[in-house]
């Protein structure tokens, strides 16, 4: 709500500090939940619904504001195709399951990512419609995508990777304008994180190594 607000007063700066505290709370909260089992003392609370809703305001409804704010997209309809992605995500009952393993499925709306490096870098307007384009097609195709809290493959390897790329995003966060070295060489996660989904899902396809589909 703090960063709605700011973002419509122009701090888009502050807005996105805000969204990065509760990005790395949603990292953290559902492992919490689970260690201190609040399902067993809270058997008739849904947090998991809870956690849908702030998630769209968090992943999805604020980044898309930034795109507009920020005249990133001048034309408000293409701020649709986030949106109606996303809806089709959050209301699949599958979206965190897949063949009885943990991975979103679809484009996990991960937009507040996408939306961060568009408001640092910039590029040519239809360069961000063509993004858009592409990942809310990625949102209606059943593909596996990482679940980094659950991940049963190579977690370790996975969050030490996200951990580091976490502290570079903590120290350019705050700058008015970050050295845009650092933010190219900060892209090495999310194209680790988008490679390693589409080749785990080639893996469950073609039976790629380390990824071999199991018998059942």
């Amino acid at each position: 709500m703090i960063a709605l607000s700011a973002i419509a007063a122009g701090q888009t700066r502050t807005a996105w500090i805000l969204l990065f505290i509760t990005f790395v709370i949603d990292m953290t909260d559902g492992m919490l939940a689970r260690k201190v089992r609040v399902r067993e003392v809270l058997p008739d609370f849904d947090g998991a619904k809870i956690d849908d809703l702030i998630d769209f305001l968090t992943y999805v409804w604020a980044p898309v504001l930034i795109l507009h704010a920020e005249n990133l997209v001048t034309n408000p309809l293409w701020l649709a195709l986030p949106i109606i992605g996303s809806l089709f995500v959050y209301g699949h009952p599958g979206m965190k399951e897949m063949d009885g393993e943990a991975y979103f499925v679809g484009f996990p709306s991960y937009w507040n990512v996408l939306v961060l490096y568009l408001y640092w870098m910039r590029p040519p307007e239809p360069m961000v419609i063509t993004l858009l384009i592409v990942f809310t097609a990625l949102s209606f195709i059943p593909t596996r995508y990482l679940y980094p809290s659950k991940n049963p493959k190579y977690p370790v390897f996975t969050v030490g990777l996200a951990i580091v790329w976490l502290a570079m995003i903590v120290v350019m966060l705050p700058q008015a304008q970050p050295n845009p070295i650092w933010v190219i060489v900060s892209l090495f996660y999310p194209i680790y994180y988008m490679g390693a989904s589409f080749y785990v899902e080639m893996s469950y396809r073609t039976n790629l190594p380390p990824f071999r589909r199991q018998s059942t």
